[in-house]
């Protein structure tokens, strides 16, 4: 069995004492959940790993990566991975968070499951599915067809029935149809939406797609642009040995 610590969507600034939106101020909020998690060095939800899905930055600003950098270096005894989001789309992403990024087609192994990375960033909020991506992808699926296998991507897939779907995938199809052909992926895990929304895709076989909470603020699931009230958090995946993916979510 191995748990995920999923972090998403930081939008840490340059000023570490900046808020944003609801007031919350977001290097203070990251600070908080990785404190809660590894206080005193202590891994106190037992994770092998953070996984973050994106939006690290919030003001597309070297500081903004340092800081990230800086507040796991302190709290953090696991290893991290991590994709870019749409407000990633900057130099200083490659840069900082070139060396722990999941690419496309080199998996990382986490005892008998691999942990895949898909770069969804397009054009300004809303994401684009690459075909050659999903077909480095496909084959390191098949050169480790013996493994169970957990996407991870930043976009949500299909909608999520709120204001958010302004800033969906351009060409979810690309990916629905690519999935039908993958039967060893058994979770899909995003960000994006500030909400922990779930899905099930597929045909033949239902894959269970988690959506993230934000380490900062939350957006309402309401037809117009809305802030919730619900707080900061993250969640931890559990990968089982089953090929079953289950989730938890943790809020301050």
């Amino acid at each position: 069995m191995i748990r995920l610590l999923h972090l998403s969507d930081c939008h840490l600034f340059a000023e570490v004492n900046r808020s944003g939106y609801g007031q919350v101020n977001p290097f203070s909020s990251l600070k908080s959940l990785l404190k809660r998690a590894f206080a005193n060095q202590v891994n106190h939800f037992g994770v092998d790993a953070i996984v973050v899905t994106g939006d690290v930055s919030g003001d597309n600003s070297a500081q903004s990566y340092h800081h990230f950098l800086s507040l796991l270096a302190r709290y953090s005894p696991v290893p991290f991975f991590a994709i870019p989001g749409n407000h990633d789309d900057n130099p200083y992403y490659q840069e900082y968070l070139g060396d722990v990024t999941l690419a496309p087609g080199k998996s990382v192994a986490l005892r008998n499951w691999q942990i895949h990375g898909l770069d969804t960033r397009g054009k300004g909020a809303s994401g684009k599915v690459c075909s050659q991506q999903l077909a480095n992808i496909s084959d390191d699926v098949t050169q480790h067809s013996s493994a169970f296998h957990l996407l991870c991507l930043h976009h949500h897939i299909r909608p999520s029935n709120s204001w958010m779907d302004k800033h969906a995938l351009v060409n979810p199809s690309d990916l629905l149809h690519w999935l039908n052909t993958q039967r060893l992926i058994r979770g899909i895990i995003h960000g994006h939406v500030h909400y922990p929304i779930f899905d099930e895709l597929g045909e033949e076989h239902k894959v269970p797609v988690f959506g993230a909470p934000s380490t900062c603020w939350q957006w309402a699931m309401t037809s117009e642009f809305g802030v919730s009230e619900l707080t900061p958090g993250g969640q931890i995946i559990t990968l089982h040995d089953t090929g079953a993916v289950t989730r938890h979510i943790e809020r301050l």
